[in-house]
């Protein structure tokens, strides 16, 4: 008698392309190895970093999914350099979403603050080199004023608690539905 294995899990489908209320759930710094380690650049200077460092912004939208028979709000991530520099892709993002930040709110970041913000979010599919669809953030706004964002779960675990301090945080309601003023940013 044959030995079969099979394969019970289902397909991955990347969230949908286009604009969405969302909620920002997580943000965290993660460490992986440099993809680009070793290749010349326009000035001609090699790449010799073993790692590079990131941030990782997660947002629950209002697309919502089924999984395991459950309505869940969709999840996409923005994924950047972690530096506020004036030249970074995440001070411009921050900026899209936060159009009254000045200057000197870059000079201490504290991505834990903008956890339970309120976000209309722009999701634009990457294809990969084996055909892999990811769907990543490329732009965020402040929702329109009475915007109803998701909430995030009640039972969610921040990436930093996970697997060893595995503790609850509490349901956040969202922050910048309403448009806040400057004195409401997130710095």
């Amino acid at each position: 008698m044959p030995t079969i294995i099979e394969n019970k899990s289902k397909e991955f489908v990347p969230h949908p392309e286009g604009t969405f209320l969302a909620v920002m759930r997580d943000a965290y710094i993660q460490t992986r190895p440099n993809p680009w380690k070793g290749r010349v650049n326009d000035d001609g200077q090699t790449d010799e970093r073993e790692t590079i460092t990131e941030i990782v912004l997660e947002f629950l939208t209002d697309h919502v999914v089924e999984i395991n028979g459950d309505m869940l709000p969709g999840f996409v991530r923005y994924k950047a350099t972690a530096s506020t520099a004036e030249n970074s892709n995440l001070r411009k993002f921050l900026k899209g979403w936060f159009p009254n930040l000045k200057d000197e709110d870059f000079k201490r970041f504290d991505a834990d603050k903008l956890i339970g913000r309120g976000a209309y979010l722009t999701v634009a599919h990457n294809i990969g080199k084996t055909g892999s669809v990811w769907a990543n953030v490329v732009g965020a706004m402040q929702p329109p004023k009475g915007a109803d964002v998701p909430v995030i779960p009640q039972g969610f675990v921040r990436h930093q608690d996970r697997p060893e301090q595995a503790t609850t945080v509490p349901a956040t309601s969202p922050k910048s539905a309403t448009n806040g003023d400057e004195d409401d940013l997130p710095f």
